[in-house]
C-alpha cells in the first residue's frame, strides 16, 4: 500500500510517500481501507519533534481517518488509532465507529480529534446555556468544533481569528474578533477556550469573568507562559487542561449522532488533497491559511 511515512524530524518535506507492507490485523484489531485522514495539529507536532509524542521514526503520521471495514464493508470513523495518513489502517475495535450514511467520509474524519477534544474541554469547564464562550483561534479545527458545540449548549459565542475570516466566523454563528481587540477584556465571559496560550493567554484570563474558567488543550504558540497570578486570584480563575483521550467511544458515537441528525453543524473541510500533497496540507496549516479542516485523500 502507499502511506506517508517519517524517517526523522523536521519540516513538511520529511513527509515522505512510499509503498509500505500493508498491515495485518491482530486479535482485537480491524483492517480499515481509508477514504479520508484528517490532518491534526497534533500530526505537526509529532512530524517536527517526534520524541514530545513518543513517536519513533519510521512512522505513518495521523489519527483520523474515514473508510470502510475490509472484512465487513461497514462504513466506519477511526480516532485516535496511529497510522492513518495510508490506504490501509489498523486500529484497536474500540477505536473503530459506524458511521451513517448521511455522513459522508471528509466529514466523518474531520471529526475525530477536532470534536472530541472540543467536547471534552467544554465539559471540564462546566459551560452552561446562556453562558458567554469566547473561543481562541476560531478558525482552527477544533476552535471551529467549540464554536459548534458552544451554540449546541445555548450559549452566546465570541471567537477569535484574523480579519481575513470573520466572514467565516459570522457564517457558523460566532461573533468575530481581532487577537488584540479592545473588547476582548470587556466580555466577561464565563469560560475560554484557548488552545493557543503563548501571549494569548493573558488576554483569555482578562476575558473573564469573575470566578470564569480558562480551559486548554494545547498551545499552536508556545506551551510556556507568564501569567500574572494576582489577575487570576482577583478573579477566582481557574485555568483547566484537557483533551479528548477522556472522551470514551460511547460518547464518540453520541457526537457521530449529533452531527448525523444536524443537531451539531459538524466540521466544515477546508479543502481535500490526495496523499501525496501531505506535505503542502501541512504547510498550510502552519501558515494559518485554513479554515476548518483539511482532509488526504488516498
Amino acid at each position: 500500500m502507499r502511506a506517508i511515512v517519517v524517517h526523522e524530524g523536521g519540516g513538511p518535506e520529511v513527509l515522505k510517500l512510499e509503498e509500505v507492507p500493508d498491515p495485518v490485523p491482530n486479535d482485537g484489531q480491524v483492517l480499515v481501507r481509508v477514504e479520508a485522514a484528517a490532518v491534526n495539529h497534533f500530526d505537526i507536532t509529532q512530524r517536527m519533534a517526534p520524541e514530545m509524542t513518543g513517536a519513533t521514526p519510521p512512522f505513518t503520521p495521523g489519527l483520523d481517518a474515514a473508510g470502510t471495514r475490509v472484512d465487513t464493508g461497514e462504513r466506519v470513523l477511526v480516532s485516535g488509532a496511529p497510522g492513518a495518513y495510508a490506504e490501509l489502517l489498523v486500529a484497536p475495535a474500540e477505536n473503530v465507529r459506524p458511521i451513517p450514511d448521511s455522513l459522508d467520509s471528509a466529514r466523518a474524519a474531520g471529526l475525530g480529534v477536532a470534536y472530541k477534544t472540543a467536547w471534552a474541554s467544554l465539559a471540564d469547564a462546566e459551560l452552561k446555556a446562556d453562558e458567554t464562550l469566547l473561543v481562541q483561534a476560531g478558525s482552527s479545527g477544533t476552535g471551529q468544533a467549540a464554536i459548534d458545540i458552544g451554540l449546541h449548549l445555548g450559549t452566546k459565542v465570541f471567537a477569535t481569528s484574523s480579519p481575513s475570516k470573520h466572514d467565516h466566523l459570522r457564517e457558523l454563528g460566532a461573533e468575530p474578533l481581532a487577537y488584540d481587540d479592545d473588547r476582548i477584556p470587556e466580555l466577561a465571559a464565563a469560560v475560554v477556550f484557548d488552545p493557543v496560550l503563548g501571549e494569548a493567554l493573558e488576554r483569555s484570563l482578562a476575558a473573564l469573568a469573575p470566578g470564569g474558567r480558562l480551559v486548554t488543550c494545547g498551545a499552536l504558540d508556545s506551551p510556556m507562559v507568564s501569567v500574572n497570578m494576582w489577575t487570576v486570584v482577583g478573579k477566582r480563575l481557574r485555568i483547566i487542561g484537557s483533551g479528548g483521550g477522556a472522551v470514551t467511544p460511547e460518547q464518540l458515537d453520541h457526537l457521530i449522532e449529533l452531527v448525523a441528525k444536524g443537531d451539531l453543524r459538524g466540521p466544515v473541510i477546508d479543502r481535500e488533497l490526495p496523499l501525496e500533497q501531505a506535505a503542502e496540507a501541512h504547510r498550510l496549516i502552519e501558515n494559518r491559511e485554513t479554515f476548518g479542516k483539511v482532509l488526504l485523500k488516498p
